[in-house]
Order: C-alpha cells, then structure tokens, then sequence
C-alpha cells in the first residue's frame, strides 16, 4: 500500500527539519541597503553637494576634476515566478465533480520591495498573484463561485511593514507580518499570532501557510533576553477550503450539511475584537526559553447556535517553550493553557492544555530525523463533543498528534529529500497524512519541487471524506 511506501521512506531518507530561533538585530534586517559612496576630494561648498552624482567644479585656474557618486540601490525589488501542477490518481467525486487526474496548473508571481527609507528604518512591500487555468480546462464541471474564488484566482498584500530602531535598545515593526512562536516544526501548540491558509492541508509546511497580520510590534533588547510587545487590529482569519470542494465536503462529515453551508463569519474591527500579545525569549548557551501571553481570535471556527452561522472568536493563552542542545540532540517542548475556546455541539467555552515534546538528531552526516508528539486536553468535557449530533465536533478528551520527520541533503545542499508523517490519535487510529518529496537546484536561481501526498484514513469522519485526496505534485520556480 502506498501509506506503507511513504512510512518506509521517512525511515529511510530522513528529513531536513531544524530551525533558527536567534533573533538578529535591525542592523542584520536593514543589510544590503548600505550606500557607498565615492567622492573625490573637493573643498568649500562643493563638499555639500556630495550624492547628487552631478559634476563639481574645483577653484578657478586648476584642473577640472569630476565627482562621481556611486551610491547602491536604496531601493530593491525581488520575486519568484513558478508553475505548479499535481495529479490526483485515484477517483473520486465531490458535489458530482471528477478530481482525479490533473487537477492543477497553476502560475504564480510573488514580488516584494525593501527600500531602505534612513540609516535605521526600512520599508517592505510584498504581494502575491496565481492562476490556475485547470478552471478554464475543466469548464464543464460545475464549480460554485467559492470554489473559483479560493483556487482559480489570487492577488493578495503579504508582509507590507516599515521597520526601525527608535532606541538603541528599541525596535518597531509597524504593518501586515509574521510572528513564529514556539519550537515545533510541524505541529502548532504556543503559535497563535498568525491565522493559517488551510485551503489544501498537507500540501505545504506550516512555514508556508501562516498569514500575515497587520499590527504595530515592539522589541525590547536587554542582555539575553529579547522582549516583544503586540497589539493587533487587523482582524484577519483562516482561509479555508469551500464548502462542498474537495478538501471540504461538508455533506460527507455533518448528518445535515445545508446547501450552502453555514456561513463563515470574519468577526467585526472593534475594541472589544482588538488582539494582544506579550513574548519573552531568552538565549542562553546551549538552550533558550520563551514565554508568552495572547488574547486573539482562535485558530477555528464554532457553529453559533443562535444564529446558525460559523464564527471565530477570542481564546487567551498562557504558555512556554524551550529548547537544549546536547550534542547531536535538540531536544523541545512547548505547553499552552488555553481559555475561551467554543465548540459546536456545547454552549459552554472549555479551557484546554496543549503540551508538545519533541527531539532533533543530527548524528548522521547530511541528515536531520524529527519527531514530535502532542497532546490537546480539554477540561470540563462533555461526553457529546466526540459523537453525530447535529453540530458535531469529533473530538476527544485527549487529542494526541504525532509528526514524524527524516530529511537528507545530497549534492552539497543542491538536492534534499524530505519525509513527513503527521498522523491523529493515540494508535495513530484517526487518519493523517504522509508527504515524500525532493527539493533540486535546477540551475541558478531555478528550483524544482516534486513529490507525492497520501491522506491516511482514519476514524475522523474528515479523513474519511479526504482520504481519496492523494496526489503527486511538481512546481518549478525562477527566483530574481
């Protein structure tokens, strides 16, 4: 089967999965907007007109000499340009539409812009546009407005922020960002800020999925220990997968699955809805310790039974996570506290522990082996929450996750293959997925990505509905 031929890959090839938690400084941020400028020697007011690049004349009755600035581009512009394909093989039907065979072909372009606006801020500027014409290819399915909306199109602001130093000792990133908090590679327990695009799960690691959120961020610097501050009115959600398209058939996991779906509420801009975070990292020789503290709106949405529509509302979260190196070994743990978290088939918000541990190994040359296991806790559970009711959530007392990883790199770094298994349940009974695949340096500034999804079947009623998803991929992609 080919579930067995995936695991027996992650055993064999092992994976490239570690990660960089040292902060740098603004100084490291705003490198490569350095000017060098090249004066020749001139006297009086001719110095003042220095990086104007204009010809200064010197005193009269001596030789004409020409001044020459050479100053760098205080403005950069960069992107990629890709094209991206996968075959679904094996048959299946969602809402009468046919996904296996080749079901996309899409082309993307990513641009983004740093200019350096003074010797301590910058701005960037970065966006991203696809389209994918298996939507014109395939034009006799009927595919709803949803569906066409999520997958045929896409032009979209990503990180767009200016950034500086207002103290020696403080920062400011103001606009649309990222903020990655926790240890794990692969499963989210302490990182809240940054809502996910789930519109196709398990085709991209979560470092690509995240979401950039506009809000106005500070950095304190003292000694080891690096202190954040967030506050955060954008209220920006998930993007998900349409109701009744193939990664969301809605008539496959709830008993009454109205048509359309119940709709997906994007909560109101208002001080009540305001986001809040506080981070804390400390870098230590050999380990490094964090906390942290949130009000934002939660990673899921609840079905409203007043109002029968699908809403995202505010947790709070309290949490922690370290790491410690020890030789080949980098060990990691995460544990959140969550409060306020709402569920369909109860009125009462529940409170949850998320705990994670987790190792590193990188005693074997050209390799990194990865497994982490985590466990979500729900306090005051109620026997419903797991069974078909009307509004149903699937979920246990005690939700277990494992994420199994094995990379290797070949060629000088030129060629990695990568394995993951992210899987549910304490017998790992609740269905997961598996992904093989490679990453190739084609050429310079041309890469290759090529691999194969298998989605596992599980006791889940939505791994059951996806588990005929699987699919190989490949996207091409020129980077300027």
């Amino acid at each position: 089967m080919l579930g067995k031929v995936l695991l027996s890959s992650f055993i064999s090839i092992s994976l490239a999965s570690s990660v960089v938690h040292a902060k740098e400084s603004i100084e490291d941020d705003l490198s490569g907007f350095d000017s060098e400028v090249v004066v020749k020697k001139s006297s009086g007011s001719d110095a003042d007109l220095a990086g104007f690049d204009d010809e200064v004349q010197t005193a009269p009755n001596t030789k004409k000499e020409t001044t020459k600035v050479k100053e760098q581009n205080r403005v950069t512009i960069s992107g990629d340009l890709a094209f991206k394909a996968s075959v679904g093989y094996k048959e299946h039907k969602v809402d009468g539409i046919e996904y296996s065979g080749i079901n996309q072909a899409q082309s993307s372009l990513s641009l983004e812009l740093d200019a350096k606006l003074s010797d301590n801020w910058k701005l960037k500027v970065s966006g991203d546009a696809f389209y994918d014409a298996i939507y014109d290819i395939h034009s006799t399915n009927n595919y709803s407005d949803d569906i066409l909306d999520a997958y045929k199109t896409q032009l979209r602001l990503d990180d767009t922020y200016v950034q500086g130093k207002i103290t020696s000792a403080l920062d400011a990133k103001i606009g649309r960002q990222i903020v990655v908090w926790g240890k794990s590679d692969s499963i989210r327990i302490t990182d809240v800020i940054n809502p996910l695009d789930n519109r196709t799960p398990a085709m991209t690691d979560i470092e690509d999925l995240r979401l950039s959120v506009g809000m106005f961020k500070f950095d304190y610097y003292y000694g080891v220990w690096n202190f954040s501050a967030m506050i955060i009115p954008e209220n920006r959600i998930m993007i998900e997968a349409p109701a009744r398209s193939e990664y969301f058939p809605v008539d496959a996991i709830f008993p009454i699955a109205p048509n359309p779906f119940l709709e997906l509420e994007t909560p109101n801009t208002s001080w009540d809805n305001m986001q809040y975070a506080f981070g804390a990292n400390g870098v230590f020789s050999g380990w490094d310790l964090s906390f942290y503290a949130a009000d934002v709106l939660d990673q899921k949405w609840h079905i409203d039974p007043d109002t029968m529509t699908r809403k995202v509302t505010k947790i709070q979260m309290l949490g922690s996570a370290i790491n410690i190196a020890s030789g080949s070994w980098l060990l990691k743990s995460e544990v959140a506290l969550l409060d306020g978290v709402k569920y369909n088939s109860t009125r009462d918000a529940k409170s949850r522990l998320d705990a994670l541990i987790g190792f590193d190994y990188m005693g074997i040359k050209d390799t990194v082996l990865s497994v982490e296991v985590a466990n979500r806790h729900i306090f005051d559970y109620e026997a419903q929450m797991s069974k078909v009711v009307p509004r149903p959530d699937y979920v246990d007392e005690d939700e277990v996750q494992t994420a199994l990883r094995a990379t290797r790199s070949f060629y000088n770094d030129s060629l990695n293959a990568t394995a993951l298994l992210s899987i549910f349940g304490s017998s790992w009974q609740n269905g997961g997925f598996a992904r093989v695949w490679i990453e190739y340096e084609v050429a310079n500034a041309i890469g290759l990505n090529a691999g194969i999804v298998e989605y596992i079947d599980g006791d889940k009623p939505l791994m059951k509905a996806i588990r005929d998803n699987d699919r190989i991929f490949a996207d091409i992609t020129y980077s300027f």
